[in-house]
């Protein structure tokens, strides 16, 4: 049976109309069992809800950040007619600046799969006890695959927030910025997936950034060491450092665009 690992960015979980179209695409293929999902991103040039958090942490959970999380989400919320869960953000943000600067920016990601959760009914799955970090704060990525890889015996379906993991003591780690590409691959690799989709709001890997350059090209197919130079170079459609663990398990990568879901992409292959 096919088995697709979708990640989806902070763009694509903007607002409770980039859920809805979550939502859609992986009603459209049952093989699409596990997504991965980063905290909600910018809206209309407004700061992204990791950017809010880093602030949250500054102002120790008592400033304007705070609430401008809490009314994100609420936002959200209401717009896929659940119920606001205001005061449940409002404990989480304040258990986690009583923990550490990590734990407070990983409560996007944490935040937004619950909400996703609640949406879809699929199970919400902690990535804390499954991403591992050593003690000096770098991600163990055997472990970790080898912690994701029951899954699959336990949920026939998941949501898994993206970025963030924890050491051995138990303490939230966070991956770097764009890190839930990581989480995706990770857990991809330990599912055995069949395939790796990870969906953002531009259409697949370009010859250029078509924002400067107007005769920028998609480039419909790219193996992993052509992938890895770009990704070297500044491609920012994914993090670099989300390549290993898919290419050493032997499974493609396709680079979708979340607002053109028929769109072929681009093909990342072996």
């Amino acid at each position: 049976m096919d088995k697709i690992v979708c990640k989806f960015g902070g763009s694509s979980a903007a607002s409770a109309e980039g859920i809805r179209r979550i939502k859609a695409i992986l009603n459209e293929n049952p093989a699409r069992r596990y997504v991965v999902l980063s905290a909600p991103g910018a809206l209309e040039g407004g700061p992204k809800v990791t950017d809010l958090l880093e602030q949250v942490w500054r102002e120790g959970g008592r400033g304007p950040a705070a609430e401008a999380v809490v009314s994100r989400f609420r936002d959200i919320r209401a717009g896929l007619g659940l119920p606001p869960g205001d005061e449940a953000v409002r404990n989480v943000l304040a258990a986690a600046v009583r923990i550490s600067r990590a734990h407070t920016l990983s409560r996007g990601e944490y935040l937004c799969a619950r909400l996703f959760a609640d949406y879809t009914g699929l199970t919400f799955v902690d990535a804390a006890p499954f991403v591992c970090f050593d003690t000096n704060g770098g991600l163990d990525v055997q472990r970790s695959i080898t912690r994701l890889s029951v899954l699959p015996s336990m949920y026939l379906r998941a949501v898994v927030p993206g970025f963030y993991g924890s050491d051995p003591s138990g303490n939230i780690i966070t991956l770097p910025r764009n890190g839930s590409d990581i989480t995706g691959a990770l857990l991809a690799a330990a599912v055995h997936a069949t395939l790796y989709e990870n969906w953002t709001d531009v259409p697949g890997l370009m010859t250029a950034d078509p924002s400067r350059d107007p005769d920028a090209r998609l480039i419909p197919v790219i193996d992993y060491p052509e992938m890895r130079t770009f990704a070297q170079n500044g491609a920012r459609v994914l993090h670099p450092d989300c390549l290993a663990p898919v290419e050493q398990a032997g499974i493609p990568t396709r680079l979708k665009c979340t607002m053109q879901p028929e769109a072929a992409g681009t093909l990342i292959h072996i």
